[in-house]
């Protein structure tokens, strides 16, 4: 009963998570900005790819619909690249540069330019992902300067701390996303009001292919581990660093050093 309750909150919030992104924009949207929307889905069906892929989530048997449906974001990838190339040839080079500055850069490789921006591009898609049980809040102090992590690498590092904390409160609560700056570091922190983790897991929950699911059946701790092994390899190639804490109030608290990009 509990399974099949979760799988329709899964699928509610999925449906959210399209309804946002295809919304997001009005009338007179570039193909350059509707690609961005397109590239935040298509980041976030690759993360759910990743975290189908980890131990113990399907079973033997079913293990290959998470390789059909990386397929499918591998797919969906290169036409968001086709778009974006298409855009560059419809686009006269007179107005390339009047246009940058009126949305984010989409190419994959390119470094976020303002993080502070980044961030708040990033929040409808966040909020349409923890579901309308949680709320979810953005807080920024500063921090539009460079890093070195590229957009797609952020939105995955997000969704994927706004998927665990979700997760962690099925019946609602809160998760509040803060930046500011910490001398030549940015701080993101991701903090929810949820359980919290077991002191014992605190320490292994980034290693690869860890979740508490393995050891416990209940919901609160069943995907706490999923995809955070992936969220600290991006951080670190990025130079920057990711640690876990339990609030005092209450909650987990997750905090993000990214060294602000030189050059």
């Amino acid at each position: 009963m509990r399974d099949a309750e979760q799988r329709r909150n899964g699928g509610k919030r999925v449906e959210t998570v399209v309804e946002t992104i295809s919304g997001l924009r009005g009338p007179g949207e570039s193909l350059a900005e509707v690609a961005h929307d397109v590239r935040n889905m298509v980041t976030a069906l690759g993360l759910y790819c990743e975290l189908l892929e980890e131990p113990g989530v399907l079973t033997p048997a079913c293990r290959h619909y998470g390789q059909e449906l990386r397929m499918v974001a591998v797919s969906s990838r290169r036409l968001v690249e086709k778009m974006m190339a298409l855009n560059a040839r419809l686009t006269p080079s007179s107005e390339r540069g009047k246009k940058s500055t009126q949305h984010w850069e989409i190419a994959p490789a390119a470094p976020v330019e303002n993080l502070a921006a980044e961030l708040q591009a990033n929040r409808n898609l966040l909020a349409a992902l923890a579901g309308a049980a949680v709320t979810l809040t953005v807080e920024v102090q500063g921090g539009a300067l460079p890093v070195s992590l590229t957009g797609e690498e952020l939105t995955r590092v997000l969704v994927n701390l706004v998927k665990n904390a979700a997760d962690a409160m099925p019946t609602g609560g809160r998760i509040h996303l803060e930046l500011r700056e910490a001398g030549s570091d940015l701080q993101l922190m991701v903090e929810d009001s949820g359980p919290g983790i077991a002191p014992e897991a605190l320490e292994s929950i980034f290693l690869s292919g860890y979740s508490t699911r393995l050891e416990n059946d209940s919901w609160t701790e069943s995907h706490r581990g999923l995809g955070l092994a992936i969220t600290r390899s991006i951080v670190e190639a990025s130079g920057g660093s990711i640690t876990v804490s339990n609030r005092s109030e209450g909650g987990a608290r997750f905090v993000l050093r990214l060294p602000v990009r030189e050059g």
